[in-house]
């Protein structure tokens, strides 16, 4: 789902702000300790890496 909302992005700004909005979402989730959700969001911050954005809060 979020690789094609992001491919569907238009502008690089639009694209960003997607990315960031995924990436906080993933914040949350960490924060709340979901070990259901948790190799979901690992590979969600892997695609947002491979992008060339930062990932370094995964870690």
């Amino acid at each position: 789902e979020m690789i094609r909302v992001i491919r569907s992005a238009r502008t690089q700004g639009e694209e960003r702000g997607i990315i960031q909005r995924e990436c906080a979402d993933i914040r949350a989730q960490f924060r709340q300790g979901d070990n259901g959700e948790r190799s979901h969001s690992l590979a969600k911050l892997l695609y947002v890496h491979m992008l060339g954005y930062p990932a370094h809060f995964g870690q």
